[in-house]
Formats: structure tokens, C-alpha cells, sequence
């Protein structure tokens, strides 16, 4: 139910950036501490191990910051678990979620994921 929520003020927000309105999210303490968090990171990234399981689920856990993961049985939706758990370990509000907050300038999203085959 509160992924639903999130979505839906996700959605209403991006469509209230496009009429104009500005949240100031870069001003937010909880983003400006989310913000300086990953800038101190070696590569200025937050890790994650990513596991695959039998029956198509995963979880994600990071590797560089304790208390951040995720995990579903549809791997579609990795990107967006991982963003959300992001956002909700800095408790930023849904309203100020956007996915530019949580990279520098002109920097891409990468991921890097390890398989592991067993013998």
C-alpha cells in the first residue's frame, strides 16, 4: 500500500515540475545528508550486491552503506526498489524523490552485479 502511495505522489509531482512548480529538493536537509553521504563514497556511488534466486526473485543489499536493501520476484522492477530504498534509508519524502538527486552532474547510473554459478 505505501509503494502505491509513493508512486501516486511520484506521479503527481512530476506532473506539477512539468506545470512549473518547484519543490526546492536540493535544499532539503534530508537530501543535501543523502547528497554528501554518496559524494564521500569511493566513487561517489552507493554498492549494491545484487542475488538471484531459483524462482526469479532477487534482493539487493549495499555493500557500502549498512541498512540499505530490497529485494522482489520480479526483476523488472530492480531499478526502482533499489531508488526507493535509497530514498526511504535518508527518509527523503516522496514529494522530493527525483532519480537526477541521486548522481552528480552528467554522471550515469551504473550497475554492476556479479553472478555466481555453482558447480
Amino acid at each position: 500500500m505505501k509503494r502505491l502511495q509513493n508512486q501516486f505522489i511520484n506521479f503527481a509531482t512530476s506532473k506539477l515540475r512539468k506545470l512549473g512548480h518547484n519543490f526546492n529538493e536540493e535544499s532539503d536537509h534530508r537530501v543535501v545528508k543523502m547528497r554528501s553521504t554518496i559524494n564521500s563514497l569511493d566513487n561517489h556511488a552507493i554498492q549494491f550486491k545484487i542475488e538471484q534466486y531459483p524462482d526469479g526473485g532477487w534482493s539487493a543489499e549495499s555493500i557500502n552503506i549498512d541498512g540499505i536493501m530490497t529485494g522482489s520476484k520480479d526483476p523488472r522492477e530492480t531499478p526502482e526498489l533499489i531508488k526507493d530504498a535509497i530514498f526511504t534509508y535518508f527518509e527523503v519524502p516522496p514529494q522530493l524523490c527525483r532519480d537526477d538527486l541521486l548522481r552528480s552532474d552528467n554522471e550515469p547510473a551504473m550497475v554492476k552485479q556479479t553472478v555466481h554459478v555453482g558447480a
